[in-house]
């Protein structure tokens, strides 16, 4: 049996290693494919390019689908059938010829799906009809999905920014706070010394007033024996 004995920087590049094929299995598994299927649209069911996008906005997914598709042409909205058209765009990496482009939203669990449509005025593409055009369409697919992953990490990091900024401000208090116990301890230890010094001169007008008060019996003893005395001479 063979032992092997790594050297620390051979366990460091090692563990190196292991961490970013996790990391690349993970994000794979993360991004998602484009997929085909047949979709209602307002001209009838037709072949849809979709994606999901987890953990996203409406909001974003729209954003995302306008600002790619309104590089070919126009983006307007058919609000009755709730999807949006780019009519007569040009997008030459799909078709030389103008295409009818159009796309709806569609909202689930956790995830939202998109559907895109691309007319070349004979037919809606798909893998079966036109594998070179539909390529294309996947890659521009995976550059709106790239660009909400960016949207929802963006949207996730203002949020822990927020936590951050509420943890330092928790921070700040408690320095606050610290300070403010440490004035306080200032305080007392003025106030013990101050107790401490009226101790000392209390015990010595205590000392003080019983030789008054002894002063005193002494005084009223002498009264008390000139009184008793009267007459009696």
């Amino acid at each position: 049996m063979i032992s092997l004995k790594l050297q620390p920087k051979q366990l460091n590049a090692m563990k190196l290693l292991i961490t970013l094929l996790c990391a690349t299995f993970f994000l794979s598994q993360g991004i998602g494919q484009v997929t085909e299927r047949k979709v209602a649209l307002s001209l009838g069911e037709q072949n849809a390019f979709s994606m999901d996008y987890k953990d996203a906005e409406k909001k974003m997914v729209e954003k995302a689908i306008d600002e790619a598709i309104k590089n070919y042409g126009k983006v307007k909205r058919n609000r009755k059938a709730d999807e949006w058209n780019c009519l007569q765009c040009q997008a030459p990496a799909v078709s030389s010829s103008p295409l009818n482009i159009y796309y709806k939203i569609e909202e689930g669990k956790g995830q939202m799906t998109s559907y895109i449509f691309f007319d070349d005025g004979t037919k809606f593409i798909s893998s079966e009809n036109d594998s070179d055009a539909a390529k294309a369409i996947d890659n521009i697919n995976m550059s709106i999905k790239y660009d909400v992953q960016r949207m929802v990490i963006e949207e996730e990091l203002k949020d822990e920014e927020k936590n951050l900024k509420s943890v330092e401000k928790d921070l700040s208090k408690l320095v606050d706070k610290n300070e403010d116990l440490h004035n306080d301890i200032e305080d007392y230890k003025k106030k013990i010394s101050e107790a401490e010094n009226d101790i000392v001169k209390n015990l010595q007008e205590q000392e003080d007033k019983k030789m008054e008060i002894e002063k005193q019996k002494r005084i009223v003893e002498k009264v008390t024996d000139a009184l008793n005395s009267v007459g009696r001479n």
